[in-house]
């Protein structure tokens, strides 16, 4: 069995829905995908998109819609890509921009409902 040897532990979540946009949008349409997030750290998210994202799309800034479990209060998260299953699974780090704060704030709330 292999150890996980990440910097960060992941948080697991099963009712939190996600919504991500990708920005800036192709030429032709906006790209909105809905999901459920699967798994969460200081680093990034994983979510399980409801359909596959478009396989055209160029290097973008994504951004993420969640509404915090307990408040109900919307959440914008910046990233970008980092990796694509066939299964529509989707691996996203953060924006450098978001503070290790903020990313302790959202991961409280998210995981302290489970």
């Amino acid at each position: 069995m292999q150890l996980d040897q990440r910097k960060y532990p992941r948080y697991t979540s099963s009712d939190l829905h996600a919504v991500i946009t990708i920005s800036p949008p192709p030429p032709d349409a906006l790209i909105s995908l809905e999901g459920i997030v699967l798994d969460m750290s200081h680093k990034g998210i994983k979510i399980k998109l409801n359909s596959a994202m478009p396989d055209d799309i160029p290097t973008s800034k994504i951004l993420i819609n969640i509404v915090m479990p307990q408040s109900g209060l919307p959440v914008k998260i910046h990233g970008f890509i980092r990796h694509l299953s066939d299964d529509s699974e989707c691996g996203i780090n953060y924006h450098e921009d978001h503070c290790e704060n903020e990313l302790s704030n959202l991961l409280f709330e998210c995981i302290k409902t489970h």
